[in-house]
């Protein structure tokens, strides 16, 4: 996981909002009224996905994306329709997240400051692909990073296939290119981009090899 900037949100945004956040308010914090049925969030997916540059906002694939709602509907039914509080996310992670939300919460991928963003939580084991925790935590900074790798099986099988096959292609060029040549910058640039698939592991690949410098804290 690593930073996304939102920007601003959609200008349309607003009308949704104040037409629609007064019945989910109601559903689940006055318990009035039925659940409502609407999802006009659906129509800001292409939108979202743009600022996410088309990767999911948790596990970094390149994905059909779906709008989460970081803080989950039920729990925060005044944000259903917040731009601040939607991830673009693959169906896989969207769904195993789905209305969960521990006590301590979880990473936000577009976390305003820049003590809370995921580059201060995570890194990754390159022999694994696993996703594990950055050294020097705090028990309670542990257990949101933790949770969030669990809830979220940002270690599942299939992702750390995908982790591991994607760095070695990325060291196998590597090695065969020319630290001279100008293109080796561009390379390196090009594919530690936040808008490249699996860039956080690619990061960390290329700080190991002494390509980057660890910036993340």
């Amino acid at each position: 996981m690593h930073f996304v900037d939102h920007g601003p949100e959609p200008q349309r945004l607003k009308a949704y909002r104040d037409k629609y956040t007064t019945k989910w308010v109601d559903h689940y914090e006055r318990r009035s009224g039925a659940k409502p049925s609407d999802s006009y969030w659906r129509e800001f997916q292409t939108d979202l996905g743009g600022v996410f540059s088309g990767l999911c906002g948790y596990c970094e694939a390149d994905c059909k994306g779906e709008v989460d709602h970081f803080r989950p509907k039920s729990r925060f039914p005044r944000r259903v329709y917040e731009w601040s509080n939607w991830v673009y996310a693959c169906h896989d992670c969207n769904n195993s997240k789905s209305e969960s939300w521990p006590k301590h919460g979880y990473v936000d991928p577009c976390a305003r400051t820049r003590a809370s963003r995921p580059e201060g939580f995570f890194d990754f084991d390159l022999k694994t692909g696993a996703m594990i925790l950055r050294a020097g935590l705090t028990p309670a900074r542990r257990k949101k990073a933790q949770g969030m790798i669990e809830d979220l099986k940002l270690n599942a099988v299939h992702h750390l296939k995908r982790r591991l096959i994607w760095i070695c292609i990325v060291g196998k060029v590597l090695a065969g290119e020319d630290q001279s040549d100008p293109g080796h910058a561009d390379f390196v640039q090009r594919f530690s981009a936040r808008d490249c698939p699996l860039s956080s592991i690619t990061r960390a690949l290329l700080v190991e090899q002494g390509y980057l410098e660890d910036n993340t804290t």
